[in-house]
């Protein structure tokens, strides 16, 4: 009887014992990745997302270590790792001008997620994969938003000139109301107000009425497609609104704190710029509050084109270094392509997302006091269907280089002839090709 208890002490202290290390052996079973960024707001955004996943996956627990670079650095990096095998993170942000050279020289050691892509594929805006695929489709960076092209206008500068933006229904309507607005201030003769500013070292207004055209850089296959016709008509449009029309001056970029304070200063009456440049406002021009108001681009004349297009992003990807590719591969999608996803990548980043549900989402009907308390993301919803694919090459970086740093100066500072200067530009790029 002794000993029968005994055993039976033993086998229950074995039970225990096993119980205690299952118990322990699931909580710690913790799949480690490395993911790399250049962009603090997206470290936390994906520290949070992985949070939510173990909270939802008990059994599949992931720590993700994430790692903030200066933007040149993490590229260079990231380039030699996977050059060499080794030293690769799991998950990767890949901005969208150098994605295409990085895939074109490292495709092997990045993971195609196309699987992931079609488990969600009906409900994301599939334009906006195009970017970060190959040419038989496989794509291998997942968006973080669709950057979609707006018109921000200061409504009040417009009413005082006696303009109605929702009267603003074409490029030519756009002419005739910078007529009005553009206007000398001061009394020196010189006009010192305009309806819109034209960079000479950045291609956004380029890139913005081009796309609208279907064109841009890249065909579909990647070659130069830069001298198209449409890119002609869009230079030379932009060139007249500064020069024949005189409703728009000349500045260095969108970006600089100098032309920040001059838009603040209610120097131009518009900008048309990707969703993302919402923050640019709320973050630098402050005084604008309740002044801008947010529609669709005018339309090329008789119906040509499209009312928006997109510009900027960011593909994440996943590389073949990874400690578990399916798993690196299933969270990338939980963070970035359902529909809670598409939701926080609003509300915590303040991007439009790709997934299309998120939009039906009640924190998408917000009333925006900066904006002149209209519901902006109704707007945004509205121009997804009008989004079309845009195609690069691992040449992108070259052509902007040419673009920002030669051929937009000569045409827009200089007076250069767009057809010539154009031209050039695409047969130096041909030529590395």
């Amino acid at each position: 009887m002794f000993l029968s208890s005994i055993k039976k002490v033993f086998v229950l202290s074995i039970i225990i014992i096993f119980g205690m290390l299952f118990t322990v052996s699931s909580v710690s079973a913790q799949t480690e990745m490395d993911m790399w960024t250049f962009v603090n707001a997206h470290a936390e955004f994906y520290e949070m997302m992985a949070e939510n996943w173990n909270e939802e996956n008990p059994d599949r627990q992931i720590t993700l270590n994430t790692q903030v670079l200066p933007f040149n650095q993490m590229h260079d990096k990231l380039n030699i790792a996977l050059q060499t095998g080794m030293g690769a993170p799991d998950i990767v942000d890949i901005e969208i001008g150098k994605f295409p050279g990085i895939l074109e020289n490292n495709a092997e050691t990045l993971v195609d997620l196309t699987s992931v892509i079609d488990e969600y594929r009906e409900d994301i805006l599939e334009a906006r994969l195009a970017p970060y695929s190959t040419p038989d489709s496989k794509v291998y960076g997942i968006p973080t938003h669709v950057g979609t092209y707006l018109m921000y206008y200061n409504v009040d500068m417009l009413e005082e000139a006696g303009v109605s933006i929702d009267d603003i229904e074409t490029w030519d309507d756009y002419i005739e109301a910078g007529k009005k607005v553009s206007k000398d201030t001061d009394g020196d003769g010189e006009k010192d107000q305009f309806m819109l500013a034209v960079p000479s070292e950045e291609a956004a207004a380029f890139d913005g009425m081009s796309r609208q055209l279907g064109s841009n850089y890249f065909d579909q296959d990647g070659n130069v497609i830069l001298d198209r016709e449409e890119n002609i008509r869009t230079l030379n449009r932009l060139k007249d609104f500064v020069y024949e029309y005189e409703i728009a001056d000349v500045v260095t970029d969108y970006h600089e704190q100098n032309f920040y304070n001059a838009f603040n200063n209610e120097k131009y009456a518009s900008i048309f710029m990707p969703q993302w440049y919402m923050i640019r406002f709320t973050d630098f021009m402050p005084d604008l509050e309740g002044k801008i108001r947010v529609r669709a681009l005018p339309a090329w004349p008789n119906g040509e084109g499209t009312l928006s297009t997109m510009g900027g992003g960011t593909g994440t990807a996943v590389t073949q270094e990874a400690s578990d590719v399916e798993l690196a591969k299933e969270f990338l999608a939980y963070a970035k392509l359902t529909r809670e996803a598409g939701v926080k990548i609003w509300t915590d980043l303040g991007f439009d997302p790709i997934v299309s549900d998120a939009y039906n989402d009640e924190a998408f009907q917000e009333e925006f006091p900066y904006f002149g308390n209209e519901k902006v993301m109704l707007t945004i919803q509205d121009l997804q269907s009008e989004i079309q694919p845009l195609y690069f090459s691992d040449l992108l970086t070259r052509l902007r280089d040419q673009l920002n740093e030669e051929t937009l100066y000569e045409i827009f500072e200089n007076r250069g002839d767009v057809e010539e200067n154009i031209k050039e530009a695409a047969e130096k790029l041909r030529a590395e090709q």
